[in-house]
């Protein structure tokens, strides 16, 4: 089983607060599950999600 993250680890590597981690799982929005009533995330699931969600960066001329 791959290493689980709590709330407060994922905010961190993602660089969001807690309470929007917490609005992500209540949306479904970021892969997640419950151990009793602990949220807990798998961190080959989070680091696979936050690849699917990076934005290529556009760099733009000098003028």
């Amino acid at each position: 089983m791959d290493d689980l993250m709590t709330v407060k680890e994922v905010a961190a590597v993602t660089r969001l607060a807690p309470s929007s981690i917490y609005g992500l799982v209540s949306q479904k929005s970021i892969p997640h599950f419950k151990l009793g009533a602990r949220v807990v995330f798998s961190r080959g699931e989070i680091t696979r999600w936050i690849e699917e969600k990076r934005q290529p960066v556009q760099s733009v001329g000098r003028v």
